[in-house]
């Protein structure tokens, strides 16, 4: 087994960080290479990576579905906001990366990569004449994953969707909250009640990747507006990072949850 690290600071937030390494996406124009995603009920929100997911993955831009020869991988590591390991399944060997983060800074992160490469199958013979050889496969691949993260978020950042949009369903309005939710994303609930007297009567939450705390204000107020019109302040969708939020904030109480 063969085992290498590196660290980097990045000019982001470990929130930017993170959602640039859990959120899916089917091309990566950074590493020109395709991913088909497959996420076990219940191990993660939609839109989101989690401890469980499981991926394909092939060169270039993917047409149809991956051939058989495809890479194999899932996450087997999994600290919201904190460390992220995937493991690749190849016919000689198994590679794990484990991306570790700390905050450096109020807008910066410090980023350690991980990378352990075990062969599988042959004999010590094999491995030993091979052993050189995959210590500095090991090693530039530390180094590459460093040096690309800063354009993995920013393609991130580029390719976004639009962090909130209001749905008129049969019940009243809703409120769908997707990716990185900042406080412009939630704006609406301060003039919900201006709506030709139809409010916003839940926020959905199962596509939220981040939310900024700053963006609670608002959600905090409206919970409070609803209640006392004697209504419940309903949160839907099943999202652990926005529970695990509302926990830290104190707020686990406020709203209800509803699948």
């Amino acid at each position: 087994m063969t085992t290498a690290a590196g660290s980097r600071r990045v000019p982001f937030t470990r929130g930017d960080v993170w959602r640039a390494l859990t959120t899916p996406v089917p091309y990566c124009s950074v590493c020109d290479v395709s991913y088909v995603f497959t996420v076990l009920p219940g191990a993660a929100p939609a839109g989101m990576l989690g401890p469980g997911s499981r991926f394909r993955c092939v060169p270039g831009r993917l047409e149809g579905d991956p051939p058989a020869s495809a890479v194999t991988g899932e996450v087997v590591e999994w600290l919201p906001r904190r460390r992220i390991g995937t493991r690749l399944e190849l016919a000689q060997e198994t590679w794990q990366t484990l991306f570790e983060l700390a905050d450096a800074g109020t807008e910066a992160t410090d980023v350690t990569v991980t990378v352990t490469c075990e062969p599988v199958g042959g004999n010590r013979l094999q491995h030993a004449l091979r052993s050189k050889s995959v210590a500095r496969l090991v090693a530039r691949t530390v180094a590459s994953e460093l040096t690309k993260l800063p354009d993995h978020i920013r393609q991130l950042s580029t390719e976004r969707p639009q962090d909130s949009a209001v749905e008129d369903e049969p019940d009243g309005l809703v409120l769908h909250l997707r990716g990185h939710v900042g406080p412009s994303a939630v704006e609406v609930l301060r003039h919900d009640d201006q709506s030709e007297g139809r409010v916003v009567v839940a926020v959905d939450v199962s596509e939220v990747t981040h939310i900024d705390a700053v963006a609670f204000s608002p959600l905090l107020r409206w919970a409070q507006r609803v209640s006392r019109a004697g209504e419940p302040a309903v949160v839907r969708g099943d999202n652990p990072y926005f529970d695990e939020m509302l926990g830290v904030m104190g707020l686990a109480s406020t709203f209800r949850r509803a699948p």
